[in-house]
């Protein structure tokens, strides 16, 4: 039920007296003021105008479709002052390569620093369902909510589900699983014939499992209130949103399929980076930042740090020996991150594929986010461009990777 809010004005009469009365002529009140006859007052004199009141200042965009690289830093106008931006040169080239080197219809990227700070921000857009030609870019596609979340969504209803008292650890038997939830797992059943944790089910994306502890341990309102926790507003001088949430709110399949990431969530690719810096800072938000002069708000605690910090090795499990695996399987560093695959068909068919994480996963330097609206036959998935992003930003931080000591090593020895 929505609540309307009605706010009334009071207007206050002055004058030399203000009597007001009533007599049982009238059911009303009437009111009377008194004060100098209107002959006494001499020819009526013209009251002065009144000032209009100053018109509002129009907030000043920060435009990034002008956005200019000056000397070893970005630039864009806010308002009609051109400010330098917190992206970094050299992130920021290297996503719109990758976008451009995916060829989906519809990517986006984002990089930024745990504390918010924004290193990249690019997207890129095609009318071309196969996304080969007329590819354009697009900085929108990386603050807008176009995507349904997927199985990113398993962070938050992972969170929920370890506040909520469940041990990620303990065993839960299921089928099935792969690529949707059904009715028949929501209940203990005998086609149950693997018992796995809620940690291997978010590390390896399995619906299955998080729709059963989902319905068997949360209420809707349960789920949608750790969601609203987690998806906060954003606060930059441009158009940006974290992402959309229309969670069901009957306690049946629905709610199984939303906690898996089927529906009733999107998310945006800045509004990924900033769900994984959450974890990345242990329940801890931070604000994003992309003017470089802007002041750094702070953190603001969304998620009990037991919480957070459980939900983390979940994610570190997704890279390890997870779904993004052959990806970051052998890093030289532990990457902690999550995937998400979900194909929609409208405006025409796009395989999302998305990555959200963080690198050192012990020591977090750079987090990063990745979406690919692919065609079918697609060229990138998200993992795989976030990877390249993670070596790049941990290679100048001055973090080893394993090629680069491999090449060392191979390298003779003088």
């Amino acid at each position: 039920m929505k609540r309307v809010v009605v706010l009334a004005v009071g207007v206050v009469l002055a004058g030399a007296g203000a009597i007001v009365r009533s007599g049982p002529e009238s059911d009303q009140p009437t009111m009377s003021i008194e004060g100098p006859r209107a002959a006494d007052l001499g020819p009526r004199a013209t009251p002065p105008p009144r000032p209009e009141p100053p018109s509002p200042k129009p907030e000043a965009h920060l435009d990034l479709d002008k956005l200019q690289l000056v000397g070893d830093h970005y630039e864009a106008p806010l308002g009609a002052k051109p400010v330098a931006l917190t992206l970094d040169p050299e992130l920021q080239q290297l996503a719109e390569q990758l976008l451009d080197k995916a060829h989906a219809p519809r990517g986006a990227i984002v990089a930024m620093t745990p504390d918010g700070k924004i290193l990249a921000l690019a997207g890129r857009r095609s009318d071309d369902p196969k996304g080969v030609h007329d590819g354009k870019p697009d900085w929108r596609l990386a603050t807008e909510a176009w995507a349904p979340a997927a199985s990113v969504f398993k962070l938050v209803t992972a969170s929920a589900l370890v506040a909520a008292g469940v041990d990620p650890d303990a065993p839960v038997c299921y089928h099935g699983g792969i690529r949707s939830v059904l009715e028949s797992n929501l209940r203990d059943d005998k086609r149950d014939n693997d018992c796995k944790s809620l940690a291997w089910g978010v590390a390896h994306s399995n619906n299955a499992i998080v729709g059963k502890l989902a319905f068997q341990h949360l209420q809707p309102a349960t789920l949608a209130g750790t969601a609203r926790d987690l998806f906060g507003e954003i606060a930059l001088p441009m158009p940006a949103r974290f992402g959309e949430l229309e969670l069901p709110d009957t306690h049946d399949l629905a709610l199984a399929q939303a906690a898996a990431g089927f529906s009733g969530s999107k998310l945006s690719v800045l509004g990924g980076a900033l769900l994984a810096a959450t974890f990345a800072n242990a329940g801890a938000r931070p604000a994003a930042r992309l003017v470089a002069e802007a002041a750094d708000p702070g953190l603001h605690r969304v998620l009990p740090d037991a919480v957070a910090r459980a939900v983390a090795r979940m994610m570190v499990g997704t890279c390890r020996d997870g779904s993004a695996a052959k990806s970051f399987g052998r890093h030289a560093t532990a990457v902690a991150g999550k995937t998400g695959t979900l194909a929609r068909t409208e405006p025409f068919y796009m395989e999302h594929s998305w990555f959200v994480g963080y690198a050192p996963a012990d020591h977090p330097q750079i987090v990063v986010s990745v979406l690919l609206g692919n065609p079918e036959d697609w060229q990138l998935r998200g993992q795989e461009a976030a990877r390249a992003l993670v070596d790049r930003a941990l290679r100048d931080a001055g973090h080893a990777t394993r090629q680069d000591r491999a090449d060392r090593a191979a390298k003779p020895r003088r």
